[in-house]
């Protein structure tokens, strides 16, 4: 019996062993499996990290330049309430006639508190225009600076939109 014991204890000895090694191949396949996805993880972090950054830099970038963006700035307030020299002959001012016009090529969003949003259509009673490319006028109750390259002068007003203009 002592023979048996010992065989007994032997195979007990090799199965434990084997045992062991299927355990640490297991567990090294599991660090390699977590190993692997951390990895990953960190992949698709960097890659939106990047896009973050990129979205952030085009955010705060300046805007491209833009049909708005090359007009120069409405006239300043002085020029608004007051008459230079270089306008007046004989003590009185050139001063232009109003008008009527209308928004024709693009909507323009005011910028500023002295100017003007427009709609494209809208009607605008112009009151006075300057040499920098703006215009003074009134849409709908309120007044103020436009770009007057996007109106058209009108001569004649269809009935129904003249409650629009005033």
């Amino acid at each position: 019996m002592g023979i048996l014991g010992k065989e007994a204890a032997a195979a007990m000895a090799a199965v434990e062993a084997q045992q062991q090694r299927l355990t640490l191949q297991r567990l090294i396949a599991m660090v390699e499996a977590e190993r692997s996805y951390h990895q990953r993880i960190l992949q698709i972090l960097d890659q939106l990290e990047g896009e973050m950054v990129s979205e952030r830099q085009r955010i705060e970038a300046p805007p491209s330049p833009t049909v708005d963006n090359t007009m120069p700035p409405p006239p300043p307030y002085e020029e608004v309430n007051g008459i230079y020299a270089s306008q007046a002959h004989n003590g009185s001012s050139d001063i232009m006639n109003y008008f009527l016009g209308e928004l024709v090529m693009f909507a323009y969003q005011a910028v500023s508190d002295v100017e003007l949003s427009l709609s494209v259509g809208d009607y605008v009673v112009v009151r006075k225009v300057t040499n920098n490319g703006w215009a003074e006028g009134e849409c709908k109750g309120r007044a103020g600076w436009f770009p007057f390259g996007y109106i058209e002068r009108r001569e004649r007003v269809l009935a129904s939109k003249v409650a629009e203009v005033f």
